[in-house]
């Protein structure tokens, strides 16, 4: 897709990762495509030029994704880079090595974190001692693996990453298919945008948006000693607030330490949902201001008690 004819959208690259291969499915060529070598280069892309993005936020059996969540924590989170949806995508890994090395040539395993975790029964079974090694994505895995080896100062190396990946690179083989702990293995991705309202690229079709991701903290002002997590003020407004302030339960809380510098203070994020029925095309306008005001007011609430409330994105 031409850069001057159609809006610019962040993925964690090279080309090949998962993160690439869910943006492709979702927009298509209706984005042209800004690879970045980092989860949090990914958040900070969002711009005026780079309007859009898709951010690994949770996998089905490794769970949260902390650089995700730790650049929600920033203050361009609900400012100027707002949550606008979400994607899944089944994730099968593969084991990737240099054309003719063998798996007991293999002496390190170099993929993304979140990867490495979901294949550690693998890895322990079939490559017991061998060295794991964290690297920025899947797909950067995939091209380092070319570089070690025969003739070079690097131990040979195998990288986990999908069929598609390796397809991309000239002289890679597939040792082994679907070596993920979990058959139902699932990645789900958050959606980025730079505005909280404008209609994303690639569908004509505007759903009512039914989800909202709010960050809860302290007013820093009104905790100056340290407290034990388990009474500090913020798990006190959660704790106490959250079934009546958005006027329906949470669907999902994770919390992340704080960017102050009081020991043990966190802030959590909050995704709810309002799961009601569908309305009919006469009604959702009304539904959604309804929705939308209720976030409002559900923010202004913890604010007042002594919390620090932000809406990150609404979906």
């Amino acid at each position: 897709m031409d850069e001057h004819t159609a809006p610019g959208l962040a993925f964690l690259g090279p080309p090949g990762s998962y993160s690439h291969q869910c943006a492709v499915e979702r927009f298509e060529d209706s984005v042209w495509y800004a690879a970045q070598s980092a989860i949090t280069d990914v958040f900070h892309a969002v711009s005026a030029e780079v309007p859009f993005a898709v951010i690994p936020q949770e996998n089905s059996t490794y769970g949260s994704v902390v650089d995700t969540y730790d650049s929600l924590r920033s203050p361009e989170a609900g400012q100027s880079v707002f949550v606008r949806g979400e994607l899944t995508l089944s994730v099968k890994h593969c084991l990737v090595v240099r054309s003719g090395v063998k798996l007991e040539d293999v002496r390190r395993v170099m993929s993304h974190e979140q990867a490495l975790g979901q294949c550690s029964r693998f890895l322990s079974e079939h490559l017991p001692g061998v060295t794991r090694t964290k690297v920025p994505s899947t797909s950067a895995a995939a091209s380092a693996v070319l570089c070690c080896g025969e003739g070079t100062d690097e131990p040979e190396s195998a990288a986990i990453c999908s069929a598609h990946c390796a397809s991309l690179f000239d002289g890679l083989e597939i040792l082994r298919h679907d070596i993920q702990d979990e058959a139902s293995n699932t990645t789900r991705f958050y959606i980025l945008a730079k505005s909280l309202d404008a209609p994303l690229p690639g569908s004509s079709k505007q759903p009512r948006r039914q989800r909202a991701l709010i960050r809860v903290g302290n007013q820093v002002k009104l905790q100056r000693e340290y407290e034990p997590p388990s009474t500090s003020h913020s798990t006190r407004i959660i704790t106490s607030t959250l079934l009546t302030t958005f006027g329906c339960p949470p669907l999902r809380i994770d919390r992340r330490p704080s960017l102050n510098d009081i020991p043990f203070d966190d802030v959590y994020f909050l995704e709810v949902g309002d799961l009601t029925l569908p309305v009919t095309a006469a009604t959702i306008k009304n539904c959604e201001e309804e929705w939308l005001q209720r976030l409002q007011n559900g923010v202004e609430g913890i604010n007042a008690a002594g919390g620090e409330a932000t809406i990150l994105g609404v979906w």
